[in-house]
């Protein structure tokens, strides 16, 4: 089973494999479990008893434990919320697949819970852009390997992806560009296929946290609105990888009234607690000849440019908290001043320096380093291996080790996530390729305790897994 459970205890007897599953309550069944037992399980009006039993949250118990119970005539999840019963439902399909051509299930005690909240994984689409059905194929990838937070990068150089009703040249010019060979690419989600996303990852127990990159990586909003850059002119859609040097115009009022306006329209398509802003890669050459920025800088009695991208990110987490959201974005925040409300994705190399400055600062950090965890670089040594970069095997992003990065334990670590920048993967095909079968890795680092992990141990059963031609 992956992610492997802290605590397995092997009973007498065995379950006859119960081709069908009926399910039973003592409680009342909310639709929200309902509609996920559907999406995870068949069961019908009859079959081997499937009991859901809910207890009363306890103090020493982590909020998502839950316990699978089998029995010899009977089959018993138990835990104190939805998302427990969803990862008991998700450990119970894997067991079921497992046991099916053994024609039963030996009987067990299953007790489980995660060692870490954030368990996360990132996808781009801006680069290249992606169907309503393949993201939720992807939501149902991480689902089921117990992953919670969809990290939905939407927003780029290469492409806006998100319809907004206040500015929708965003779409009808800032989500399409011209390629080498001359063809028009891109595309867009409409509100309402966000929506369905949204209520389709939370039916998961997957919570969406989109990214806007701000205030680089914008030319798509500038090919749009040109004049929310320093220097307006005739701006197009990206059509190549790298860093634009046209970057939003900080010292520009009617940006910020922008994009506090486009953040209230995209705050009501995304309920989830978090909302990302990017900040990395943003070339300051433009602010420093740009009298508007200067004047900022003047005006705010700030240090420099860096200062100033500081200033626009306290601006802006202080009204997206007045929205109810709180603020992620990458590590180059922390190379100006900025305070500790912000969340920090640490990715910049083994992100050992960039944890070491967020956790001194008091900053709660998400770690997904480069060197561990970027699922667009190669697999392997191999020279035919597609990917870009440098190489991240299986066993590397295996060993990986989130509280390593916080020697005094201040529990400012939140978890960790994989990226998958997408700039090399053209196709739904392609993107399935590096994620699988690191995704095993990614999802076993994350939920299991170390002392409950073994490298041999999960090589064994990735290959079981892998042997049945199914994905979870």
């Amino acid at each position: 089973m992956i992610p492997a459970p802290k605590e397995i205890t092997y009973l007498k007897g065995k379950l006859p494999f119960p081709d069908k599953l009926r399910l039973s309550s003592r409680q009342a069944i909310s639709p929200e479990l309902m509609n996920t037992i559907k999406l995870i399980l068949n069961t019908s009006e009859v079959g081997t008893e499937l009991m859901l039993h809910r207890f009363s949250p306890l103090p020493a118990t982590a909020p998502d434990t839950y316990v699978v119970q089998i029995d010899p005539d009977k089959i018993t999840i138990s835990a104190s919320c939805d998302n427990g019963f969803r990862y008991g439902l998700q450990s119970l399909k894997q067991l079921l697949h497992l046991q099916r051509h053994a024609g039963f299930i030996p009987c067990q005690q299953i007790i489980d819970a995660p060692q870490w909240s954030w368990r996360g994984l990132h996808l781009d689409v801006s680069r290249h852009f992606f169907e309503v059905d393949f993201i939720c194929q992807y939501l149902d990838w991480m689902a089921s390997l117990k992953l919670n937070k969809f990290h939905w990068h939407l927003t780029d150089d290469q492409g806006w992806r998100i319809e907004s009703k206040l500015y929708p040249q965003l779409t009808a010019k800032g989500a399409w560009r011209r390629e080498e060979d001359g063809s028009v690419y891109g595309g867009f989600y409409s509100q309402e296929e966000i929506k369905h996303i949204v209520r389709y990852a939370d039916s998961l127990g997957i919570e969406v946290v989109p990214e806007i990159d701000l205030p680089g990586h914008c030319q798509a909003v500038l090919a749009a609105y040109n004049h929310f850059a320093c220097i307006p002119q005739d701006f197009q859609v990206l059509g190549c990888w790298g860093i634009s040097e046209d970057i939003l115009c900080a010292g520009n009022d009617e940006v910020l009234k922008f994009l506090k306006a486009l953040f209230q329209e995209i705050c009501s398509l995304f309920p989830g607690k978090y909302i990302h802003l990017g900040g990395d890669e943003a070339p300051k050459a433009k602010w420093k000849a740009c009298p508007k920025c200067q004047q900022r800088i003047k005006d705010h009695h700030l240090k420099d440019e860096e200062a100033l991208q500081s200033w626009l990110f306290k601006e802006l987490t202080a009204y997206l908290k007045g929205l109810g959201k709180e603020v992620i974005a990458w590590d180059e925040i922390l190379d100006g001043d900025i305070d500790s409300a912000p969340i920090v994705s640490v990715w910049r190399g083994n992100g050992m320096d960039a944890a070491k400055l967020a956790i001194a600062n008091g900053n709660r950090i998400i770690l997904c380093p480069n060197h561990f965890l970027y699922f667009d670089w190669h697999q392997a040594e191999d020279k035919d291996e597609p990917g870009a970069f440098g190489i991240t095997t299986l066993e590397k992003v295996y060993g990986f080790e989130p509280s390593a990065y916080d020697p005094q334990q201040s529990s400012l670590i939140l978890g960790a996530q994989a990226n998958l920048w997408t700039e090399h993967m053209e196709s739904p095909e392609r993107v399935r390729y590096m994620l699988f079968p690191r995704i095993y890795a990614l999802a076993e680092m994350l939920w299991s305790h170390p002392k409950q992990r073994s490298w041999e141990s999960f090589q064994a059963r990735l290959q079981e897994l892998e042997a049945a031609h199914e994905t979870f």
